[in-house]
């Protein structure tokens, strides 16, 4: 087993500790912290560590809650859903091809309201062959399911959105997926900072809520005939609403308790770019940011919460900065659509306000994202004045033998 990675949280944490951990254990620890009464999920690479690392403690005795062992993705989240509608504070784990296992109960944890907590370690699906590295499958899957999900940069956001996942989803009562990249982030040592166990307890405590009860008989999961189905949905639509206020308050809960700032959109250089911004999530801001400082003529907009998506927050902040033209960097493709989820969304918000933007898809099957592809990027928008043509172009995919997107090698 493996102990040590999980050493610090076989103990009672009193007071911030300063550590290195890699993103997987650092989830497994915040998990921990947050007191689940219920773990189950199937491995699959590159999620697998979260899980053991939770094993670690329950062996240990650390956490008191039922570590279920099933046999596939399907009954990791059919037996989460059930064990959370049940009353218990459950959490599970996966990525790509689990992920596509689990979709046929995904939707019942939405339509049950339940407060279940996912980590996804976001790995790209099997096509056109095996792979086992970073994707943006869940943009793919995710988008209309109706799970909350959260994104993450680095292993200190990441630990710390296993505990916003808790809290996010016990006041919305709905399923909350965080999500970092595969291998960038789950299987990178960095620098967190832990919080201590009676700060987390505070921020997650277990609250009342509809649960199965035996004393009180009811139907769960029943078939719906076509004279209320619609009914049911609009009625989950109508309790979407104010899941992004929620997620504010969260944010400046967490705030208070920790010191760390969070934001459903984060920013960077916008006042001082020429009305030309970068906008992305995950692990590619830090490598942008740090592209930045020799291209302080260009900003980024920095989405943290994929679904619900903010998109009044970034018309208001597109607005407010007269920004004229977006260059969208995206983990995934459509082999189908005009835009590939993630520049869906964008473009969907900014349908009114007429700004010009390309997608620019990037880092496919873990392929590193680099700083020559930000500057082709940023020469390809420059000449570009209208929304006509094709709206998105692959970079840094191999043209001939001779051509990477388009310079000579």
């Amino acid at each position: 087993m493996s102990i040590e990675p999980m050493k610090v949280f076989f103990k009672e944490i009193r007071e911030p500790i300063e550590t290195t951990m890699i993103g997987n254990y650092a989830v497994a620890g915040a998990v921990t912290q947050t007191e689940p009464d219920v773990i189950c999920a199937f491995p699959i690479t590159p999620q697998t560590q979260s899980v053991e690392g939770l094993s670690d403690v329950v062996h240990q005795g650390r956490l008191k809650a039922a570590f279920v062992n099933v046999e596939s993705e399907l009954a990791a989240i059919s037996y989460s859903t059930a064990a959370c509608a049940a009353g218990a504070r459950t959490f599970t784990a996966t990525a790509s091809q689990g992920y596509l296992l689990m979709t046929e109960a995904l939707p019942m944890a939405v339509g049950w309201r339940v407060p279940l907590t996912m980590l996804i370690s976001a790995r790209a699906f099997n096509s056109p062959n095996l792979s086992i590295w970073n994707s943006w499958e869940f943009t793919q899957t995710n988008s209309e399911l109706g799970w909350n999900t959260i994104v993450s940069e680095n292993v200190q956001e990441t630990y710390d959105a296993a505990i916003l996942a808790v809290m996010i989803s016990e006041d919305s009562l709905f399923p909350t997926m965080f999500v970092h990249d595969g291998f960038i982030i789950s299987h990178s040592v960095q620098k967190l900072t832990l919080i201590p166990d009676e700060i987390v307890r505070k921020i997650t405590p277990k609250k009342p809520r509809h649960t199965i009860n035996t004393k009180k008989p009811g139907t769960w999961g029943g078939i719906v005939t076509p004279s209320f189905f619609m009914e049911g949905r609009k009625q989950l639509d109508e309790a979407k609403e104010p899941v992004l206020e929620i997620m504010e308050k969260t944010f400046e809960e967490f705030s208070k308790a920790t010191g760390r700032n969070y934001n459903l959109i984060e920013t960077y250089n916008l006042d001082n770019s020429s009305n030309t911004a970068f906008v992305t999530m995950g692990s590619m801001c830090g490598n942008i940011i740090s592209w930045m400082i020799k291209n302080k003529d260009i900003g980024l907009i920095k989405i943290r919460t994929f679904r619900p998506f903010p998109y009044k927050q970034l018309q208001k902040i597109v607005e407010d900065h007269h920004i004229e033209k977006l260059i969208i960097l995206e983990k995934s493709d459509s082999l189908n659509g005009m835009l590939p989820p993630f520049s869906m969304s964008i473009a969907s918000a900014l349908y009114p306000l007429g700004t010009i933007f390309r997608s620019f898809i990037v880092g496919l099957g873990g392929r590193d994202v680099t700083k020559d592809e930000f500057d082709v990027a940023k020469k390809k928008i420059e000449s570009i004045n209208d929304m006509k043509g094709k709206l998105y172009m692959y970079l840094g995919v191999r043209e001939s033998k001779e051509k990477i997107m388009g310079v000579d090698i």
